[in-house]
């Protein structure tokens, strides 16, 4: 098998990180051992909230707790948004409902820039648009519910379901889609994002 340099984990929705400080669980994304990569608009959405909001909490903590391992891509999109009014934000949203979507669009073409190309990539994501866009070479798709059921089948968690249950409790609705499309190298060899996981000992 050949093995890919190393893995960056992308993350271009705020579904998987909004998910995960819901219930207290953004340490199942510390067990990857490699940089985590997020847009400027992602950041700027989970800490735009009210500060009761739970999962903004969280998700600040997380961040600051986590130094660089979590790095921040600008886009041009995210860095006009930052500068614009909550009103006009709003109104933006109402008349162009898939701005957000271009965003994403424009913060995978700057992963497919700025990673070596013999990077694995896992994208991280909840989006349904996300499943037709290019993040380059060597791309493993994985949508939080999938992330789950394979965290179970790991036995870094005890049920998948139960994690659904308790997001489920907190207001929250994600899809049970098992969407994960693999990585191969250039010959052709399949990848494994596990690899790159730390798994409870004797696992």
């Amino acid at each position: 098998m050949t093995a890919l340099a190393m893995l960056d984990l992308v993350i271009p929705d705020t579904g998987p990180l909004i998910t995960l400080a819901l219930i207290d669980r953004l340490d199942l994304l510390d067990r990857f051992q490699c940089p985590i990569l997020v847009t400027d608009m992602i950041h700027a959405e989970l800490t735009r909230g009210p500060d009761t909001a739970p999962d903004k909490a969280a998700f600040e903590h997380w961040y600051r707790a986590r130094g660089n391992r979590v790095q921040t891509v600008d886009t041009l999109y995210g860095t006009m948004w930052r500068e614009l009014p909550d009103e006009t934000r709003r109104s933006i949203k109402r008349q162009f409902p898939n701005a957000g979507e271009e965003s994403i669009r424009e913060f995978a073409g700057r992963v497919a820039e700025v990673l070596p190309e013999d990077d694995q990539i896992l994208v991280l994501f909840e989006e349904e648009k996300v499943k037709r866009m290019s993040f380059g070479r060597h791309v493993h798709l994985l949508h939080t519910w999938a992330f789950m059921v394979a965290l179970e089948r790991m036995g870094v968690i005890p049920s998948a379901d139960d994690l659904h249950k308790q997001v489920e409790q907190r207001g929250r609705t994600i899809a049970r889609d098992v969407y994960e499309r693999r990585a191969s190298a250039g010959g052709g060899d399949v990848q494994d994002w596990t690899d790159d996981y730390d798994r409870p000992a004797g696992i």
